[in-house]
């Protein structure tokens, strides 16, 4: 047996698949960023929800990531200390900070992002346009109703 049969021989067919690509397209990128831009993944999870969002607190990134605090708290000092990102005082509540991505930071994200977008579309290439589009709005719809299922 071939170790790839392991595809056909899960008894979690769907999540075992999702998590094989997952592992063969980010694995290799997140190597390729550490290598180049000396960010890690927890740090790319950061500056991806700030760069999606402005006055950000640590703990929202917690709980939509799924990572543990400790992990956001030591990639938010990192990202920090490189300049990538920066806190303030939440104007709402001044005992919490807010977490906002610097332009440096943008720039950086964009380039790691970038990477992930092409790495995407060689992925894709055995789909058609009308099969990529079914794949997104399936993987959509299971994303959207994590809420439902999340243990």
């Amino acid at each position: 047996m071939k170790l790839i049969d392991i595809l056909d021989a899960t008894p979690f067919p769907i999540g075992y698949r999702i998590a094989f690509i997952t592992n063969f397209l980010r694995e290799p990128l997140l190597r390729q960023m550490e290598k180049d831009h000396g960010i890690i993944r927890p740090e790319l999870t950061v500056l991806m929800c700030l760069s999606f969002r402005s006055d950000v607190h640590a703990r929202d990134i917690c709980e939509v990531t799924e990572q543990p605090s400790n992990t956001v708290s030591r990639a938010v000092a990192s990202l920090e200390k490189k300049g990538l990102i920066q806190r303030a005082k939440d104007r709402i509540d001044s005992r919490r900070q807010v977490l906002n991505i610097t332009a440096e930071g943008q720039v950086i994200h964009d380039k790691i992002i970038q990477l992930f977008a092409d790495a995407e579309i060689a992925m894709l290439k055995g789909l058609s346009p009308a099969e990529q589009d079914q794949l997104q709005s399936l993987l959509d719809k299971v994303a959207r109703s994590v809420g439902d299922w999340k243990q």
